[in-house]
């Protein structure tokens, strides 16, 4: 048995299929007369590609409208806007009318206009506000060589979303990320547009004529049209999901999303670039009870196919009555949990569940500690069961004598209630160790 998680355990499962997604925070604003125009992302790949797919989300019962997406692979980042190469634009299509279907689609009659299909109430809780997803097919594009600086396959994507409407996008900008290379570690993106009704899907203009920071000035929503990315990639690779609260979405973070899961594939990813891809799929939004981030993590499993998938020990949000965290709350979510293992399992990825992390102290009474510290003996129970377990707790928290006290380590914590970037940095680095243990050797990140 594994001294260090509880795993003897075989190797991740590995995939071909790349996803990348590192805000799962969906949000939706109403653009006015003006607001509609092109969206874009630059993002990049880190091994060969042949096709890719896109997910966009919808929040509400009411459909949503592109009118057209485009991509085209780039030989480097370049300005974020403007591609190099000799590579084309290409049409994504909606053959299979937004499911997620497994064949690459070549028909040259195959529908181009993207109707995102409303959601519908969850039957367990009747929340009304849980993302439906509608996909584009798999089209046939393929990456032009490694960007010389950094190894990474870019691809730059462009949609044209009319006004007058209501549409979704992933929060954050991620602007303290660009070009950031000690943090991105050349898993850089870019996220742009050009409100005002302006088409340049259908002109795609000159090279260098639009300058990044018009892109950057004008972009339809504070955040990406382009939630998710799907690449099919040469060699196969490993990708992680998170789910959770604020915690595991990365709150006090730089940009508020770089969380463990951000770290530990940025790192893996950047000393694999071009022998093993990695990919990231970060579920976890601020202020979700466990009832909702669950289920968003697992509507996503079929889609995503993870390697594994980061599971939290513990979460705030659940309340009784007016009671927050406490025993009966906390029992609940444990068996929400072990129900959310089950479901990783069920689609082959590797569950990873984590200890609880600790909370400001004026928030953990005796009410919440005592199943604080249940749960983080029941999470360390799994073990014996084949769970990997990470224990953040013991990386995170403080003691008061032999206890933990729930609350965290001096420097750990920016503002008392959530891992600073220190604090995921360390898990981070425990989960990346956790992972190079499950991976087939050699790939370049040992």
């Amino acid at each position: 048995m594994d001294g260090h998680d509880g795993l003897a355990a075989p190797h991740l499962r590995l995939s071909h299929r790349i996803s990348y997604m590192v805000s799962g925070w969906i949000q939706s604003t109403a653009l006015g007369p003006q607001g509609g125009g092109t969206a874009s992302l630059t993002i990049g790949c880190p091994d060969d590609f042949h096709a890719v797919r896109l997910g966009f989300p919808n929040l509400s019962p009411t459909p949503w409208t592109i009118e057209r997406v485009i991509g085209r692979a780039s030989t480097t980042y370049n300005d974020y806007v403007n591609p190099t190469g000799g590579g084309a634009w290409t049409d994504f299509t909606v053959a299979m009318d937004g499911r997620a279907d497994e064949r690459i689609v070549t028909r040259p009659d195959a529908p181009t206009r993207i109707v995102v299909a409303g959601n519908a109430p969850d039957p367990a809780t009747g929340e009304t506000g849980e993302p439906a997803w509608t996909w584009t097919d798999w089209v046939p594009l393929a990456s032009l060589g490694a960007d010389p600086a950094n190894g990474m396959r870019v691809l730059m994507l462009r949609a044209l979303i009319p006004c007058g409407q209501t549409v979704c996008f992933a929060n954050g900008q991620f602007l303290g990320l660009l070009g950031n290379t000690a943090l991105n570690r050349g898993f850089d993106c870019f996220t742009g547009g050009l409100k005002h009704n302006y088409d340049r899907v259908s002109t795609t203009g000159v090279a260098g004529t639009d300058t990044t920071r018009l892109w950057t000035a004008n972009q339809l929503a504070p955040g990406s049209l382009f939630p998710l990315v799907q690449f099919l990639t040469r060699r196969p690779g490993v990708v992680g999901m998170a789910g959770g609260d604020s915690h595991q979405q990365g709150t006090s973070t730089t940009e508020q999303f770089t969380s463990f899961l951000y770290r530990a594939t940025t790192a893996l990813g950047g000393a694999a670039v071009g022998k093993m891809p990695f990919g990231m799929v970060n579920c976890a939004v601020g202020g979700l009870t466990s009832a909702r981030f669950f289920a968003r993590l697992e509507a996503l499993l079929p889609a995503v196919r993870p390697s594994y998938a980061v599971l939290p020990g513990w979460t705030f949000n659940d309340r009784s009555g007016e009671v927050d965290a406490d025993e009966a709350a906390m029992r609940l979510f444990h068996a929400r949990l072990l129900l959310a293992i089950e479901a990783c399992r069920r689609h082959g990825a590797l569950p990873i569940v984590l200890t609880p992390f600790p909370r400001n102290a004026a928030r953990m009474t005796a009410v919440q500690l005592a199943p604080w510290r249940w749960l983080r003996g029941a999470v360390l129970d799994l073990r014996p069961a084949g769970v990997a377990v990470l224990d953040a707790t013991a990386i995170l928290g403080a003691r008061t004598g032999e206890a933990f006290d729930g609350g965290y380590l001096p420097g750990m914590s920016t503002d008392t209630r959530h891992p600073g970037d220190a604090g995921h940095e360390a898990v981070g680095a425990a989960l990346a160790a956790l992972l190079k243990r499950r991976l087939p050797a050699p790939v370049g990140v040992r």
